[in-house]
C-alpha cells in the first residue's frame, strides 16, 4: 500500500509541473476576447475636444487602431510616446485611422494629459460612464482594437502598445500576412 501512495504522490507532483510548464508558455497579458473577428460596436461619442463627435463608423473602409486609455492609468503613460510616434508614422496612410476612447474619465482630466503627454492628433471619443469600453469587453487600460474595413475586430491587445507593434502586429494583418 505504502508504494501506491508513493506512484500517487509522483504522479501528482508530475501533472502539477506539466500544468506549470504549460503556463509559462502564455503570455500573462493575453486576454483572449471573443470579440476577434466579429463586427465591432459602433459608437458616437462627444470628441474630446471640439463640439464634434466620434464614430466608428465614419471610418469605415479603413483599418481603425482603437485605443482605450485614460488620464488616471500609469500604462498609459508608458504607452503615450509610442502612440505620438505611431500617429505622426501613419498620418498620411489613406487606409488607417486611429481613435482613442478615453474611460472612466473626466474631460478636464483628460485634456491635461494630452497638455502634458502631447497631444498625438487624432480624435478622442468622452466615455465617463464607460457604456463604450462595457460595449467592448475592455478589462482595463490601455486596451486596443484593430478594426478592419469591414467593420470586424480582427485583433485586441491588452496593455501597451510598444514600439514596432504596428509593424510587427498590425501591418502584417492589414496585408494579408498574419500568422
Amino acid at each position: 500500500m505504502n508504494g501506491i501512495w508513493k506512484l500517487v504522490l509522483l504522479g501528482a507532483v508530475m501533472a502539477i509541473l506539466l500544468l506549470f510548464a504549460l503556463g509559462l508558455k502564455n503570455d500573462p497579458r493575453d486576454i483572449p476576447s471573443p470579440l476577434v473577428n466579429r463586427p465591432a460596436s459602433d459608437f458616437s461619442a462627444p470628441a474630446l475636444e471640439g463640439n464634434q463627435t466620434v464614430s466608428l463608423s465614419e471610418h469605415r473602409g479603413k483599418w481603425v487602431l482603437v485605443n482605450f486609455w485614460g488620464s488616471w492609468c500609469i500604462s498609459c503613460v508608458a504607452e503615450h510616446p509610442y502612440l505620438m510616434e505611431l500617429a505622426a508614422k501613419v498620418k498620411g496612410r489613406p487606409d488607417f485611422v486611429m481613435i482613442g476612447v478615453d474611460f472612466r474619465d473626466t474631460p478636464e482630466a483628460a485634456q491635461a494629459f494630452l497638455k502634458r503627454h502631447g497631444n498625438p492628433g487624432y480624435a478622442h471619443a468622452q466615455d465617463p460612464a464607460q457604456k463604450i469600453a462595457i460595449d467592448w469587453g475592455v478589462y482595463g487600460a490601455p486596451e486596443s482594437y484593430l478594426v478592419d474595413p469591414n467593420g470586424t475586430i480582427r485583433m485586441k491587445h491588452t496593455g501597451p502598445l510598444f514600439p514596432g507593434w504596428f509593424e510587427q502586429r498590425a501591418l502584417p494583418l492589414m496585408q494579408g500576412n498574419a500568422p
